[in-house]
């Protein structure tokens, strides 16, 4: 993904995802963003490579390659597989993920930018 999809992106999750998340402070700004540990923001290329390899009406194939293709190579994750962030509602990618497959399916169908997967990276 380029800097500018990327941004244009984060424009759109930050209007439907942080404006309702708990974390954000009275002035809009984020907590989490402040402190380094947004995993929506942060893991926000990744996410979105994974969530545009499925096709389905229901949220578990979304999750599984969430699971799979992010999570996975997360450092935040245990090395039993589990993911405290995640168990305790702190990972906000998994919090708000319907939210954010909504955001980014209708961000790349719409054409607003190009993914640049790892594959495609740097050709």
């Amino acid at each position: 993904m380029n800097d500018r999809s990327r941004r244009r992106l984060e424009a759109l999750l930050k209007e439907r995802v942080c404006g309702v998340c708990p974390d954000r402070n009275v002035d809009g700004s984020c907590d989490l963003l402040a402190e380094g540990s947004c995993t929506l923001m942060e893991k926000l290329p990744e996410a979105a490579e994974a969530i545009l390899k499925v096709n389905s009406d229901r949220i578990g194939p979304y999750i599984d390659s969430v699971r799979a293709n992010v999570c996975e190579h997360c450092a935040l994750r245990n090395d039993d597989s589990t993911c405290d962030q995640r168990s305790t509602d702190r990972c906000m990618l998994n919090s708000y993920l319907p939210i954010v497959v909504d955001c980014i399916e209708e961000f790349f169908a719409k054409g607003f930018g190009p993914l640049e997967t790892s594959q495609t990276a740097g050709r």
